[in-house]
């Protein structure tokens, strides 16, 4: 399993990215990108919440998760989650296959996994709530989560070009909705 990132090789390097980087992104690095949930997924994001009593940051990061398995493959990927409520944590989140952990057992890691001080930087930004972190920052990849249209949810993906192909992130966002769905139904 690779390291989510590996710092002081020659470059920026996330087993995530389809390719390695000389430097963190920049802002004309990143490009942008969006889809809608429906108010079905909506509401199945918040009845989990109340239902398993967790936050809907680590509903999200756990589906994240699962996705990334899907589309990548399995390994553990450190994740700055941010709030628009609360401070800024780091999780290291399992990236696993459905036959790997079931939703409910990946949300419990998910739940469990702050590092806290981890020795590696998180390559990957996961926000959810109006107002979370309007502008990009220097990761490679970033997903912003908020009330959408017709009581949805938007989901926004930010990713540097020079690390990611763009379709890899439009497959990454066309398999969050069902990944979303798995950790929502244990």
């Amino acid at each position: 399993m690779a390291a989510p990132l590996l710092a002081g090789a020659s470059g920026v390097t996330c087993w995530i990215a389809d390719h390695a980087t000389a430097t963190p992104p920049r802002p004309v690095d990143l490009s942008t990108t969006s889809n809608v949930l429906d108010s079905v997924l909506a509401a199945e994001l918040h009845g989990a919440q109340a239902a398993m009593g967790c936050a809907a940051e680590d509903i999200l990061v756990a589906a994240l998760g699962r996705t990334v398995a899907r589309v990548i493959g399995d390994g553990i990927l450190v994740i700055d989650v941010d709030t628009h409520d609360g401070p800024s944590r780091r999780v290291a989140v399992p990236c696993v296959s459905q036959r790997g952990l079931s939703g409910s057992e990946l949300l419990a890691t998910a739940r469990s996994a702050t590092t806290g001080t981890a020795p590696i930087g998180a390559a990957v930004r996961i926000g959810y709530g109006e107002g979370v972190f309007a502008e990009p920052g220097e990761y490679l990849l970033e997903l912003r989560v908020h009330p959408g249209p017709a009581g949805g949810l938007t989901v926004g993906w930010s990713f540097d070009v020079r690390s990611f192909d763009a379709y890899t992130v439009e497959e990454l966002a066309e398999q969050f909705p069902s990944a979303l769905i798995e950790v929502t139904s244990g």
